[in-house]
C-alpha cells in the first residue's frame, strides 16, 4: 500500500477479559489523527466456523449497500491484509447523517473463527490529505 513512516513503537492492546460461558467477545482498537479528521478502527468478532473470508467480505459489502445512504463502491478485490493474511480490501464513499460525505477503506479477513475488519475513515473533502497515512496504518495492522 503506502511507504509512510508509522510510529516506530507499535501499540499492543493491554485489556484482558474472561467472559462467562456462551458470551461473545468483540474487540477493537482505534487510531485517531491529531486533527480529528481521520481514524482507523480495527476489530475482531466471533464468527461461525463455516464462514470464509470471501463470504465475510461479501456479507459486509451487502450490509454497506443496504444501510449506508449514497453508498458508492469505488474498488473491491483480494489483498494481503493484517500482516499477510489472504483478505479483501474495499474503498467506498457514503454520506452519514451529518451530511458530510466520507471516504472509507475497509479490510477483511477471517482467522481462527474470527472476522477481522479494519475501517479507515476521513471526510471526502480531505481524503487526499490523509490517504497515505491511512494506508500506512492499514498496512501496519497485524494480528497475533
Amino acid at each position: 500500500m503506502a511507504d509512510i513512516d508509522v510510529q516506530p513503537k507499535a501499540f499492543t492492546p493491554s485489556i484482558r477479559v474472561t467472559p462467562p460461558n456462551e458470551w461473545f467477545v468483540k474487540e477493537s482498537v482505534t487510531v485517531l489523527a491529531p486533527t480529528g479528521q481521520a481514524n482507523v478502527i480495527a476489530s475482531s468478532e466471533p464468527l461461525d466456523p463455516q464462514i470464509t473470508t470471501e463470504q465475510y467480505a461479501g456479507i459486509q459489502g451487502q450490509l454497506l449497500d443496504e444501510e449506508f445512504p449514497d453508498y458508492l463502491e469505488l474498488s473491491y478485490g483480494p489483498a494481503k491484509v493484517f500482516g499477510g493474511l489472504d483478505g479483501y480490501v474495499r474503498r467506498f464513499e457514503w454520506t452519514p447523517p451529518d451530511g458530510v460525505p466520507v471516504v472509507q477503506i475497509q479490510l477483511y479477513a477471517v482467522r481462527d473463527e474470527r472476522g477481522l475488519t479494519a475501517t479507515a475513515t476521513t471526510p471526502r473533502s480531505v481524503y487526499q490529505d490523509y490517504e497515505a497515512e491511512l494506508l500506512a496504518i492499514l498496512t501496519s495492522l497485524d494480528v497475533t
